[in-house]
């Protein structure tokens, strides 16, 4: 009756059941070898040991000729090989329980196993162009099943799928259609997944308060009741977003998903943390933080071709410190042709415009930022800052006003995304002269960057104020503690490129678009006049 001895007991009944002659005896022995060996697996997925799990029920399964046993033991495998980050053996057991089911002739079993087995697929980024076709079919054959959970897990499955191909049309077709029997069957995981992909919908038509307010309310739903694999998506969703309003708060709540997925030793969960985690980490300042992250992780044998984000951030951060980025960018462009989902090819985008950033190149890197935003509509509040930023430095107002207008019309709202549009405004009205206008506009910047305690934004307006504007004292008397502050956050980060750029700005007689015949006094010279700290 010892718990700690379930795997001892049935490592002893499988040894009996091996050494015992064919017949009763072995009959008998397989049969207490199948109830220890699951009852050691339960054992270890309880103490999050998942990978133990697996490897009690595949002995399990060696000696299960039953299909009912082997369907049970394939869905149990299941559940722990969707804490892990091993699509092989996720598929092989969803595809080994469909094949039991089907040799059952359990209906409403085989429409379940066939919605998990196509999930999983989904889930790691490893969708076939003939995946849809096939759901379809399945459809066609349990079409009768719609009133039933078997039927809304079809359900729920094709409207994923049509979300994963772009359909937006026919995504909410099925979540209209799949909500009211989740609601009506009190399934209550179902209807909070079926309400997580509706704010999905909501973010993709262009409705994103909409969708935010759905997204909230179910995660809140999700984590209250436990629904794991529901508030593992909506978290990952939100943090997603917060870069866009409150960073901090997304920091916040992916270390919360890491702890979580510590405690549970869900590498799966874990990884839907660490890009988010990252791309909040980056604004906050946490750059060292963020990059001991992505080293432990990209250390992991196992590399999904969803792997391909962390290589982008990493790429991104080596650039951002002077580093050669080239290789994570040429191992992210490997894992490209097994991905569908085009954030994918946005994100390779995003971290080719930050490495020529860093390079000086500012054609390159706005033409990469740009391309990135037309690939994936909500990457243009995360890449058209950085090209307009890009065209200001090059004297470009025109091309810069025309981005600025574009980032304007995007949907997607926040308080991040609000002092971005303030703080390139500023830096426009310096471009052309407005420098009243820019003085006021980047003294608002700084201190909404200040309160949001996003240090690396700050830095940034700091060096597009020298870089850009250079007023004297007499303009704005705090501008040598502005410059200074931003010297000692990117040299706090490391940031080795911006840190040059904004010593290259404030050289007297420089040639940048600010100091170009304005005959402003740049901050290098304030500074010698003892305004700075």
């Amino acid at each position: 009756g010892n718990e700690e001895l379930a795997g001892a007991l049935a490592g002893h009944y499988l040894a009996a059941q091996g050494y015992a002659a064919e017949g009763a005896e072995a009959d008998a022995l397989a049969a207490q070898a199948r109830v220890a060996m699951r009852g050691a697996a339960e054992r270890a997925a309880a103490l999050a040991s998942h990978a133990q799990a697996i490897a009690f029920l595949e002995h399990a399964l060696a000696i299960s000729p039953d299909p009912v046993d082997q369907a049970d033991l394939h869905e149990r495998a299941l559940t722990s090989a969707r804490q892990g980050l091993d699509l092989d053996m996720a598929e092989r057991h969803a595809f080994g329980a469909l094949v039991a089911r089907r040799e059952l002739g359990d209906r409403e079993g085989i429409a379940i196993a066939t919605a998990e087995y196509f999930g999983v697929r989904r889930g790691f980024g490893r969708s076939k162009p003939d995946d849809l076709a096939d759901l379809l079919s399945a459809w066609s054959e349990f079409a009768d099943l719609e009133q039933t959970r078997a039927g809304v897990a079809l359900m729920l499955e094709l409207a994923a799928t049509y979300a994963s191909v772009g359909d937006d049309e026919q995504l909410l077709v099925w979540l209209e259609r799949v909500l009211p029997v989740a609601e009506r069957l009190d399934l209550l995981a179902e209807t909070a997944l079926g309400l997580s992909r509706l704010s999905t919908a909501m973010w993709r038509l262009d409705r994103p308060r909409e969708g935010l307010i759905l997204l909230r309310g179910t995660h809140e739903l999700a984590v209250a009741n436990d629904l794991e694999l529901v508030h593992r998506s909506t978290r990952t969703v939100l943090t997603f977003y917060e870069q866009f309003a409150d960073p901090v708060a997304g920091l916040a709540m992916t270390r919360e998903g890491l702890e979580i997925a510590s405690r549970r030793g869900s590498a799966s969960y874990g990884f839907q943390m660490v890009g988010n985690a990252v791309s909040c980490a980056i604004r906050v300042g946490e750059w060292s933080w963020a990059a001991g992250l992505l080293d432990e992780w990209l250390a992991n044998e196992v590399r999904p071709s969803s792997y391909f984000e962390l290589f982008v951030d990493r790429a991104v951060l080596t650039a951002l410190r002077g580093g050669d980025p080239t290789s994570d960018i040429v191992d992210a462009e490997r894992l490209l042709p097994d991905l569908t989902d085009p954030q994918y090819t946005s994100y390779g985008h995003w971290a080719r415009s930050w490495a020529a950033v860093a390079t000086g190149d500012l054609a390159a890197a706005r033409r990469e930022a740009e391309a990135a935003a037309r690939k994936t509509n909500y990457f243009q509040p995360i890449t058209l800052p950085i090209a307009i930023r890009v065209a200001l430095w090059a004297g470009d107002a025109a091309g810069a006003s025309e981005l600025a207008r574009q980032l304007d019309a995007s949907v997607i709202r926040g308080q991040a995304v609000a002092l971005d549009q303030v703080t390139l405004r500023a830096g426009l009205a310096a471009l052309e002269g407005r420098r009243g206008e820019a003085v006021a506009g980047y003294r608002e910047a700084i201190r909404g960057w200040q309160a949001l305690g996003l240090a690396f934004d700050e830095a940034l307006a700091g060096l597009d104020l020298a870089v850009l504007l250079a007023p004297s004292d007499r303009e704005m008397a705090e501008v040598g503690t502005v410059v200074e502050t931003s010297r000692a956050i990117l040299t706090r980060l490391g940031a080795v490129p911006l840190l040059a750029r904004l010593q290259s700005g404030q050289r007297p007689g420089s040639s940048g678009p600010a100091a170009a015949g304005t005959g402003a006094t740049s901050p290098a010279q304030t500074s010698e006049a003892g305004s700075t700290r």
